[in-house]
C-alpha cells in the first residue's frame, strides 16, 4: 500500500511539473482544464496497470568460486564443559503500538478534513438562504449584507449588496462569474476537496487545487475580456483590495492575482508549438505508464499457468449420458433426473467436472432440466459433448455452468425457419438456414432458455392479496386474490408482474398491476421439458434479417420506401374514410363497429407519423371517425357533442386550438413554447401520462403544419424540435412510448 501511495504521489507531481513547465504558458486553458482533473484520477490508476516484462538473465556462479566451509580445531582447544548456572528471568518490555497511533492519527485528521469540507457547504447553503437572492440577467445573485468581493458556487453569484445597488457590480465581474457557473468550475474543486479528505497528506493534490483553480481564473479572465479592454479589465481587477472569502469551495475574483495571471490575458500562444506540447505529452505519458506501473515478469506468469495445470490435473471426469426420454447413463448404470441429486452428493463438488454427453434427439429441455439440478446442488464446472460428434468443443475447456448457447443448438433451433433476409438493393430474398451466411448466422439469437424459478418474499406474496392494486393469473388463468389465502409462498415456483397503464386497463381487470404466477404443474406445463418451450422453429416461423443494420424482426416490414409509405397511407385512408361515411354515423354504431373503426383510425394515425416531413403535404391528416363531433368524458363515461352545443365547462375540456394568425413565426412560436413547456416539464419523458403525450403530439403535428407552409427565410427564424415518443397501435388505441417501453418487436417494426 506505501508503495502504491508513493507512486501515485510521485506521478501526479511529474504530471503537474510538465503542465507547469510546457502547458500551463499557452492559451490553452480549457485543454489544461481537463488535462490537470485527469492527471489527479490518472495517477492513483497509473501505478495499479500491470506491464508484463521480460525476466532478467540470471547471474551463474561456476563450481570453482563455491567456497564451503572449513572448520578448524586448535591441539590446544579444550572442550566446553557444561555448567548449572542459575536461572535468570528476562522481562520482555512491551513495544509501543505505533501503528495504532499512526491510525487513530491518521483517522483523526481525516476527520476534521471531512468536518471542514461540511462545514464549508453549510456555511455557503445558510448565506444563500439567510440573505436576499435576486435574479440578473437570468441568473440567481446572492446579496450579502458584509462587503466582500464578488465570487461564485454552482449556479449561485455572490455580491455585496452595496456593490449591487450602486452599480459597482459591473458586467465585466458578473461575465467573470457567470464562466464559473456556467463551465461547472465548482465540480472541478469539490472533486479535489472530496479527495484530500481521505489523502490529506498528498501534496501533489495541494498543488493541483491551486493549479485547476487558477486555470479557472485564466477561463473566466478570458471570457471577461472579450466586453472589456485588457487595461481597464486590470485596473478593475486591481482597485478591488478587499480580503477574499474564507472558503475553500468558492471562486474567488481576485484568486492568485498575481503577475502571472495579468500576463496572461495578453499572452497570444502560436498554435504550432501548442500542438508540439500537446504531441510530447502522448510519449510522456507512456513513459509514465512503464515506469510507475506494477512490473509482472513473464516466469511469474508462466508459472501461475503451470501452478494452475498442477491443481487441474487432480480434477476428475463425470460423465453423464443423457437420454431423449429424460433419463440419463451414469457409470454404465440408468437412473432417472430425481436421482441426480443423491449421486452428486457423493462426488467431490471441487474436483469433480460434469461431462454432458447428449445427441441431436436430445431435447434443450431435457437439458436444461439436469442443468437446473446441477445449480441446485452447487456443481459449477461442466463440459458439453455430443455422442455423435456434432458438438466440437476444446475438450480441456471448462466453462462454467450457464445457458448452453453453441451452434449445435443453434443449428437445431433454426434449421426448419424460413429467413428473409434484406440485399445491398432493399429487396429480400427468402432463404433458409443452410443458406445462410456465416456472418448471418451470428445475428441470429441463441435458443431461449426456460425463465430460472424463483419463489416470491412473504411480504410481496401477502401484498397480492390486495384486489383493488394487483390482478392475478395462476398457471395462465385468472383467479380471485382470496385464492392466496389457500396457498403458501413456497408453492409459486416462478411469477412475473407487469404495470398496466391506465389506457390498458379494462373494466374486468381495472387494477395497476397484473402478476402471473405458476405453481410446480403450471412451470412444468408451460416451460418445463416436455412444454416445448424451446422447441425449434417451423417452416411457418418467419424471421426478417437486416445484415447492414444487424437487426432481426419477425414482422414483415411494411414500409420500403418514402413512396410506399404514402401510398400505403393513401390506400389505408380511403378504406377507412369510406367507411367512415358510411350509414349510420360512427356514434350511433355498436360498440364493436367503433371498436374496429377507431383501431383503424389509430394505425392511419401511426403511418401518417412514419411519413417523412417532406412529403406530409401531399396526404391528408386522417379524421377523427366521430367527426363533426367532439369527443367529451364525464364521469368515466364516454359521449358525443357538436361544437355549438357545447357548454362552457365542456369547452375548457378541449385543447386549444392552433393560433389563428397570418404570422406563420409566430404562430409556430406559440406551438414550439407550449410543446417545449409540457417537453420540459418533469424532465423525464417516462413519467409523462398517455394524455400529456397525445397533447405533444397534437402539437408537434401543427408545428410541422405550419413549418411546411413556411418559406426558407421563415423556416431559418424558427427551431425544428423532434417527437420523443413514438405512435403504437395497441389493442385498437393509438399509445405512445419511449423507447425502452418497447418490446423488441415494437422496436424492429419502428425501426429503432
Amino acid at each position: 500500500m506505501m508503495e502504491y501511495l508513493i507512486k501515485s504521489m510521485l506521478c501526479l507531481v511529474l504530471l503537474l511539473l510538465f503542465h507547469k513547465l510546457f502547458l500551463q504558458q499557452e492559451v490553452l486553458h480549457r485543454f489544461n482544464r481537463f488535462y490537470l482533473l485527469g492527471a489527479v484520477v490518472f495517477s492513483f490508476l497509473i501505478p495499479l496497470y500491470v506491464v508484463e516484462v521480460e525476466p532478467e538473465e540470471p547471474i551463474v556462479i561456476s563450481e570453482a568460486t563455491v567456497f564451503e566451509p572449513q572448520v578448524f580445531q586448535s591441539e590446544y582447544e579444550v572442550p566446553v564443559q557444561p555448567f548449572d548456572s542459575p536461572s535468570v528471568k528476562v522481562q520482555a518490555s512491551k513495544a509501543f503500538p505505533w501503528s495504532e497511533v499512526l491510525l487513530g492519527g491518521y483517522l483523526l485528521v481525516s476527520l476534521i478534513f471531512l468536518i471542514r469540507f461540511f462545514r464549508n457547504i453549510r456555511i455557503l447553503f445558510n448565506q444563500i438562504h439567510r440573505n436576499v437572492t435576486v435574479t440578473f440577467k437570468g441568473y440567481p445573485v446572492v446579496l450579502l449584507e458584509e462587503n466582500t468581493l464578488p465570487y461564485s458556487f454552482l449556479k449561485f453569484i455572490f455580491v455585496s449588496k452595496n456593490a449591487y445597488e450602486s452599480g459597482e457590480f459591473s458586467d465585466e465581474i458578473f461575465q467573470h462569474e457567470l464562466t464559473h457557473v456556467k463551465e461547472g468550475h465548482s465540480w472541478d474543486v469539490l472533486f479535489i476537496e472530496l479527495l484530500l479528505i481521505p489523502f490529506w497528506f498528498h501534496p501533489g493534490l495541494y498543488f493541483a487545487k491551486q493549479a485547476i483553480r487558477l486555470n479557472h481564473e485564466f477561463i473566466a479572465d478570458q471570457v471577461a475580456l472579450k466586453s472589456t479592454s485588457i487595461q481597464a479589465y486590470q485596473r478593475l481587477l486591481l482597485s478591488m483590495t478587499l480580503t477574499n472569502p474564507h472558503n475553500s469551495l468558492v471562486s474567488s475574483l481576485n484568486f492568485s492575482l498575481t503577475k502571472k495571471r495579468l500576463e496572461m490575458m495578453k499572452k497570444k500562444s502560436n498554435p504550432i508549438f501548442k500542438w508540439v506540447k500537446i504531441f510530447v505529452l502522448i510519449p510522456v505519458l507512456g513513459v509514465m505508464v512503464y515506469v510507475f506501473s506494477e512490473k509482472v515478469t513473464a516466469q511469474q506468469e508462466l508459472e501461475k499457468l503451470a501452478q494452475n495445470e498442477l491443481l487441474s490435473s487432480t480434477e476428475i471426469d463425470q460423465d453423464f449420458t443423457l437420454k431423449s426420454d429424460g433419463s440419463f447413463v451414469y457409470q454404465d448404470e440408468n437412473y432417472q433426473l430425481s436421482q441426480l441429486p443423491g449421486i452428486l452428493e457423493g462426488l467431490d463438488k471441487e474436483k469433480s467436472i460434469i461431462n454432458i454427453i447428449a445427441d441431436s434427439e436430445v431435447k434443450m429441455g431435457v437439458i436444461q432440466d439436469f442443468q437446473r439440478v446441477l445449480r441446485e446442488t452447487g456443481v459449477n464446472k461442466v463440459k458439453y459433448q455430443s455422442s455423435t460428434g456434432e458438438i466440437e468443443l476444446d475438450a480441456t475447456k471448462v466453462v462454467k455452468l450457464g445457458p448452453i448457447v453453441n451452434n449445435w443448438d443453434r443449428d437445431k433451433y433454426y434449421k426448419n425457419a424460413t429467413f428473409f433476409v434484406e440485399n445491398e438493393s432493399g429487396e429480400f430474398e427468402e432463404k433458409t438456414y443452410q443458406m445462410l451466411s456465416e456472418q448471418e448466422k451470428k445475428m441470429l439469437a441463441p435458443p431461449p432458455p426456460p425463465p430460472k424459478k424463483s419463489s416470491p418474499l412473504t411480504e410481496e406474496f401477502e401484498s397480492w392479496k390486495n384486489s383493488k392494486n394487483f390482478a392475478l393469473w395462476l398457471n395462465g388463468t385468472a383467479i380471485s386474490n382470496d385464492k392466496l389465502n389457500q396457498m403458501k409462498s413456497e408453492d409459486i415456483v416462478y411469477f412475473h408482474s407487469s404495470f398496466v397503464h391506465t389506457n390498458a386497463r379494462s373494466e374486468k381487470f381495472p387494477q395497476e398491476h397484473q402478476v402471473n404466477l405458476f405453481n410446480h404443474e403450471g412451470y412444468e406445463k408451460f416451460y418445463g421439458g416436455e412444454s416445448g418451450f424451446s422447441d425449434p422453429l417451423t417452416k411457418d416461423d418467419s424471421l426478417y434479417l437486416y445484415p447492414s443494420k444487424n437487426e432481426i424482426s419477425r414482422r414483415k416490414p411494411l414500409v420500403k420506401e418514402a413512396k410506399s409509405a404514402v401510398s400505403l397511407y393513401q390506400e389505408m385512408n380511403d378504406k377507412y374514410e369510406k367507411l367512415r361515411k358510411a350509414e349510420p354515423h360512427f356514434i350511433q354504431r355498436s360498440e364493436e363497429e367503433k371498436y374496429n373503426l377507431e383501431a383503424l383510425f389509430s394505425e392511419l394515425g401511426s403511418l401518417y407519423f412514419r411519413i417523412p416531413l417532406e412529403l406530409k403535404g401531399t396526404v391528408k391528416r386522417p379524421t377523427h371517425p366521430f367527426a363533426p363531433y367532439l369527443k367529451l368524458e364525464a364521469d368515466g363515461k364516454v359521449y358525443y357533442k357538436l361544437a355549438e352545443d357545447l357548454t362552457a365547462e365542456e369547452k375548457s375540456q378541449l385543447p386549444p386550438p392552433p393560433p389563428a394568425t397570418k404570422d406563420k413565426v409566430e404562430a409556430y412560436q406559440q406551438l414550439f413554447l407550449k410543446y417545449e413547456w409540457i417537453r420540459m416539464e418533469g424532465r423525464k419523458y417516462s413519467n409523462k401520462s398517455q394524455e400529456e403525450r397525445a397533447y405533444m403530439y397534437e402539437l408537434y403535428n401543427g408545428m410541422q403544419e405550419q413549418f411546411m407552409a413556411m418559406n426558407p427565410i421563415q423556416r431559418r427564424q424558427v427551431k425544428r424540435v423532434n417527437y420523443p415518443f413514438i405512435p403504437m397501435n395497441e389493442n385498437g388505441q393509438l399509445t405512445f412510448k419511449v423507447v425502452d417501453e418497447l418490446t423488441p418487436e415494437q422496436r424492429a417494426f419502428a425501426g429503432c
